[in-house]
């Protein structure tokens, strides 16, 4: 049910064509993936670890008898920012913001101490108008574009090999291949600058994707440089078991309810996430081309929008009628 909503979602910004207007519906800039560390449309549920950069939960987030710790490798300015941003309620023992910056949620207050350390900047702020529509919107959009992309690279015994002179190096894969039991994966990007390798769940019950154990990421994976402009985009996975790899590179699976991993080095994006894990202080950096519907018709952007609208509310309710 939920792919088939994606699908269309899809069909929508990418394959329909009407001449008479064209209206841009979206554009990312480095948007969401290059401004937050974490982004999770629904619940933090955080058993240990942090999050280095800016986080934005759409959800609640769940730390009963832990400390939440956020924003240790943020700047400190003279100016607060929202380190932390909570839709929902925030349940946990402690909630630690690091960098003298705010905290802001939208629901109930359930912690007994929050720390806005390192200077007398950072405020605690009550915000119930607070939403994540528009991220969510934006993350709908950017997954869809990037699976949109034909494949520009050859992926091949743990390789993937760029060999081109795009800017863009763009890998087609399926998870069941390349994430098995003990595989070590490298990555050759030849000139390229960004590399998008967009991961189907294909072969996976349910489309819940489980990395094996012993996944290895090694040679250009390893590079800092990879972790702000390689973006893993599971565009179509329900649930994504990340085992004991450590991620290189940003995660973007806005479909996906996410557990385990190493650690993660860069943006990392999901429905929700439920672990004891670090979040490194590294965001996407690619700035992807606006989104161009070309628009006739007044009811050609109320289609849009419902499909924006469906995608949004899809998901306990799709999951119980797939």
């Amino acid at each position: 049910m939920r792919f088939l909503l994606f699908t269309i979602f899809g069909s929508l910004l990418w394959n329909t064509a009407f001449a008479v207007d064209t209206t841009p519906i979206n554009s990312s800039g480095n948007g969401a993936l290059g401004t937050y560390n974490l982004i999770l449309l629904e619940d933090y549920n955080f058993s240990g670890g942090d999050v280095q950069g800016r986080t934005f939960i759409g959800g609640n987030l769940n730390a009963q008898g832990r400390y939440a710790e956020f924003g240790s490798r943020l700047a400190n300015t003279n100016t607060a920012i929202d380190a932390v941003t909570i839709v929902g309620d925030v349940n946990a023992s402690g909630v630690r913001v690091l960098r003298d910056n705010n905290l802001v949620y939208g629901g109930a207050l359930n912690a007994s101490t929050v720390e806005l350390n390192d200077g007398d900047d950072g405020q605690l702020i009550h915000d119930p108008n607070v939403t994540i529509a528009d991220i969510a919107t934006e993350l709908y959009t950017d997954t869809a574009y990037y699976a949109s992309l034909s494949s520009n690279g050859a992926y091949s015994n743990g390789v993937f090999n760029y060999t081109g002179i795009d800017e863009v190096a763009v890998f087609n894969v399926s998870a069941i291949d390349i994430f098995s039991q003990n595989s070590n994966l490298s990555l050759n990007w030849g000139a390229a600058e960004t590399v998008i390798i967009n991961v189907s769940a294909n072969g996976f019950s349910n489309n819940d994707i489980v990395i094996g154990g012993g996944v290895n990421l090694n040679n250009g994976f390893t590079q800092q440089s990879a972790f702000s402009n390689v973006l893993w985009n599971f565009y179509d996975a329900e649930s994504i078991n990340f085992n004991g790899v450590a991620m290189k590179g940003s995660v973007l699976a806005p479909f996906a309810d996410t557990s385990g991993g190493a650690s993660f080095d860069g943006t990392f994006a999901a429905n929700s996430y439920t672990g004891a894990r670090e979040f490194h202080d590294f965001v996407f950096n690619y700035e992807r081309p606006p989104s161009i519907v070309a628009v006739s018709s007044p009811s050609t952007g109320v289609l849009l929008i419902g499909a924006l609208g469906i995608l949004f509310l899809r998901r306990r309710g799709c999951r119980g009628q797939a």
